[in-house]
């Protein structure tokens, strides 16, 4: 009679957990498919940049305006201006300008703009870049929005990567010396070191004349 008892109880107690675990399974599952109605990063950074990067060229600061005042206040002009991640010291401006090119070369193209009676030159990165600042120039895309730092950078290596083959590659199959064009770029500045006479933009934008 006992023994048939505690036979009875471990029945009952198998088939209150499987049932435990088939609930639990269930929860799981609901929680994948949730998962998976959202964007996969590739496809976020995609989406990105035709619904929120290219109408934000819109908002490039004409490189001139900015050369001066980040001379004359190299502060003012970073808060003013750059979007920052809140780590690091990188700060990232998308800015904007209309020049000649002076110089082609393997992994840049130099352009000679000019201002007034003010000329310099600007340098456009024609080779492969590994940074962030497609990503992160915008202010609009965090660490937050992720929950992993994996997805948080395939967004940005995504974003490099249609600008390379979008952008840069016929940039560079285009770009002849005594060529006029109007460029759109986004430049990366150590706010530690900062060096207003050797910024280097990445073109998302090229227009020629």
């Amino acid at each position: 009679m006992n023994k048939a008892w505690i036979k009875y109880i471990v029945l009952i107690a198998v088939a209150g957990l499987l049932a435990y675990n088939s609930v639990y399974i269930k929860k799981l599952d609901t929680k994948k498919e949730a998962v998976s109605t959202k964007l996969g990063p590739e496809q976020f950074g995609q989406n990105f940049w035709t619904t929120q990067f290219t109408p934000y060229l819109d908002s490039a600061v004409e490189i001139h305006v900015f050369m001066q005042q980040l001379k004359a206040d190299s502060k003012k002009a970073i808060t003013e201006y750059s979007k920052t991640q809140g780590i690091g010291s990188t700060a990232n401006i998308l800015l904007k300008g209309e020049g000649v090119i002076t110089a082609v070369n393997d992994d840049n193209v130099i352009v000679s703009v000019k201002s007034g009676d003010n000329t310099m030159n600007v340098k456009l990165n024609t080779g492969i870049y590994f940074g962030n600042a497609v990503r992160d120039v915008t202010g609009k895309i965090s660490m937050g929005d992720f929950t992993n730092t994996m997805d948080y950078n395939t967004v940005s290596s995504t974003l490099n990567k249609i600008v390379q083959t979008q952008i840069v590659q016929p940039f560079k199959t285009k770009a002849t010396k005594s060529a006029i064009l109007q460029f759109v770029g986004c430049a990366e500045i150590n706010i530690e070191q900062i060096n207003a006479d050797n910024i280097q933009l990445l073109p998302v934008q090229i227009k020629f004349k």
